[in-house]
């Protein structure tokens, strides 16, 4: 059995294919005893945001602390996020962190207290990318009962209302459309409606047709489809949920290439062949 020394270390090693297996099983069973480490992972990165380049255990670190469901791991990964700059290029030291599991990992850690979520989201001086995220993980807190429709509507009625009242950023409003879609979304149609005919969502990522497509759609089956989507639910196995990172793919080299004239579903599979949706994958 390896030691909580040996496992951080292991941890650390910055290889780019997924070699560290044995580690993380190992981290999993001494879940106890390994956490204050994992905890001072990421305390330390979010005092020095830029020293995330030389802990490639960070990463690990996130996704192994979700799935303990780490509630003391809630504020410092807020804390990081929250500060990393409006730069896209911020969020390059963390692979596919941000685009396909940021928001598993809030809610995983939030343990079902959503208010640094909302500071997250309100706050414009954070990344559109993390802000996005922490949106999408009330969703996920929500179909898993931790968070109820009307509390989930009450608040994106108020995110939506600001939106119309004051400039906010064309991708928190286009993900608004997305999460509310996602959820069916009668109780804030005309909200979303007015939204498209003030032009504030970015139409040639979701166009008024998919809204009206969900709308129509049956309100059971689409909430029924929701409960089965694994890309809403917490992080349960780690090892799984990272493998299936194209990051660690060996067969994936990031230089794919599609048509991009021809029209992706923001709800099928990403064609770079991630497995993941288009609209969590290579959309952005």
């Amino acid at each position: 059995m390896l030691t909580v020394e040996q496992i951080i270390t292991e941890l650390h090693a910055n290889d780019i294919l997924f070699p560290h297996r044995e580690a993380l099983e190992q981290a999993i069973l001494q879940q106890d005893a390994i956490t204050p480490a994992l905890l001072d992972i990421i305390e330390n990165v979010a005092k020095a945001p830029h020293s995330v380049n030389d802990t490639p255990a960070f990463i690990y670190a996130l996704c192994l602390l979700a799935q303990f469901r780490e509630k003391k791991a809630y504020p410092l990964i807020v804390k990081y996020f929250g500060g990393i700059g409006l730069e896209y290029q911020a969020l390059d030291s963390l692979g596919y962190v941000a685009t396909e599991c940021l928001s598993h990992i809030f809610a995983s850690v939030c343990r079902g207290d959503v208010s640094l979520l909302k500071e997250l989201i309100e706050n414009k001086a954070v990344n559109e990318y993390v802000r996005v995220a922490a949106l999408e993980s009330l969703v996920i807190l929500y179909n898993i009962d931790q968070l109820s429709r009307e509390e989930l509507i009450a608040y994106f009625r108020v995110l939506i209302n600001r939106c119309l009242e004051q400039t906010e950023n064309p991708f928190i409003v286009t993900s608004l459309v997305w999460n509310c879609c996602d959820i069916h979304p009668e109780e804030l149609y005309d909200l979303l409606i007015t939204c498209f005919d003030q032009e504030l969502v970015d139409e040639d990522e979701v166009d008024k047709d998919y809204l009206e497509f969900h709308m129509e759609g049956n309100k059971e089956e689409l909430l029924a489809d929701l409960k089965k989507d694994a890309n809403y639910h917490l992080i349960t196995d780690v090892i799984a949920e990272m493998e299936s990172w194209a990051y660690f793919n060996p067969l994936f080299s990031g230089d794919f290439e599609y048509d991009r004239d021809v029209k992706v579903d923001n709800n099928t599979p990403c064609p770079c062949g991630s497995g993941k949706k288009y609209k969590k994958c290579c959309l952005h």
